[in-house]
């Protein structure tokens, strides 16, 4: 059997179970340099939705190229952007973009819409229950959602940074079962192949190890701001939530269909899908506090059915609420996890200096994190 003969016998089942699929196009798919976008590239990408709605897939699309093709618009050419230049840019951009999308679709009589966010739009828990409720009503109307970062507002600051996270957190919220990158190489390689002629394709990966983030840094991507680095690491933090993620050339024809009989490079998931509110703990919330754990909550805590009761916290820092977010360390502060909190700082700062030695038992001790809101991450092995 052939690599990419043995690849489609492990993505046929992936294929057969998939209801929603997030397909991020980054700006190497889309750039033009005669027009910003790349038309014919549009009509590629609306061929491939219409492909996996024949078969029932529900798609979302995060996509780049707003800035590039408000560059184009302005006669910016390929010089340096102040902060303001690329705001303007953008702005310009993400309407001429939308333009494109809505064309190319529309021959194959799907409706787009737009969705631009800020992190400041997932960070709040209901800002990000609303995003999810927004895209899943799209969906059920039939509409491919177009989402992108709003970078007319975001700042070098407060930004997701790049596509490639951005397009993850859409996945986490849609509960996609795959979200599979449109990216201007074949996937990772075991060295750059542009200079390496023995370099092979690695077809899929099981867990993203210290060996495969190296590999990252040497195949090489094109001129987005995520390069292979960024969609790997990407990779591995949707793998912890049960997201499997694919990287195929976008530039080839059909780059769906081909991703499915093998080509490009699975990062495969960990384990089952997390729910939604499971995954914004984890990964899109923003901290309060800190909650560090004395020994005997970390023991009850790993064996995974416990939740976290205020006696079990041995120092606090921060200024929190019930119902925020607080991170959960062990003593030499390294990160366990994430949950939201019950009680005060306020409360949780008593029971840490000692509350508990006046406590009769522990089942007087108040409950500082239920084990439904929480999220632990897996240990390094």
């Amino acid at each position: 059997m052939t690599g990419t003969n043995a690849a489609e016998t492990v993505r046929s089942p992936v294929l057969s179970s998939v209801r929603t699929l997030v397909l991020k196009v980054g700006s190497t798919v889309l750039a033009s340099a005669s027009d910003g976008v790349d038309s014919r590239m549009l009509g590629v990408i609306a061929r491939q939705v219409s492909w996996l709605r024949s078969r029932g897939i529900r798609v979302v699309i995060v996509s780049s190229g707003a800035i590039a093709a408000g560059r184009m618009k302005l006669s910016l050419g390929k010089k340096s952007l102040t902060l303001a230049m690329k705001q303007a840019a953008a702005s310009v951009g993400q309407s001429r973009l939308m333009w494109g999308y809505e064309r190319a679709f529309s021959r194959h009589r799907l409706l787009v819409s737009q969705v631009l966010l800020t992190p400041r739009d997932v960070v709040n828990r209901n800002r990000f229950i609303n995003l999810e409720r927004t895209l899943e009503t799209l969906l059920s109307l039939g509409v491919v959602p177009v989402v992108n970062e709003n970078d007319s507002v975001a700042t070098e600051e407060i930004r997701f940074g790049d596509n490639d996270r951005l397009s993850a957190l859409v996945a986490g919220t849609v509960k996609a079962g795959i979200l599979l990158i449109l990216s201007d190489v074949d996937g990772l390689f075991t060295a750059d192949p542009s200079r390496d002629p023995t370099a092979i394709r690695i077809p899929h990966v099981e867990r993203v190890v210290p060996e495969i983030a190296r590999l990252a840094g040497v195949t090489r991507s094109g001129l987005g701001t995520g390069g292979m680095a960024s969609k790997v690491m990407t990779a591995r933090w949707a793998n912890q939530w049960g997201l499997p993620v694919g990287i195929v050339n976008g530039r080839e024809s059909a780059p769906v269909e081909r991703f499915f009989q093998g080509e490009g490079t699975l990062f495969c998931a960990s384990g089952p899908l997390w729910p939604a509110k499971k995954v914004w703990i984890g990964f899109f919330s923003e901290p309060a506090g800190d909650l560090i754990l004395d020994d005997g909550a970390l023991d009850a805590l790993s064996r995974g059915k416990s939740s976290l009761l205020a006696g079990g916290v041995s120092r606090m820092e921060g200024r929190f609420e019930p119902g925020d977010v607080v991170r959960l360390l062990d003593k030499t502060g390294r990160e366990l996890g994430r949950g939201i909190s019950r009680i005060s700082a306020e409360e949780m700062a008593v029971w840490a200096n000692g509350g508990k030695k006046g406590a009769r038992s522990v089942d007087s001790w108040p409950l500082a994190v239920h084990r439904n809101a929480m999220t632990l991450w897996a240990r390094e092995e």
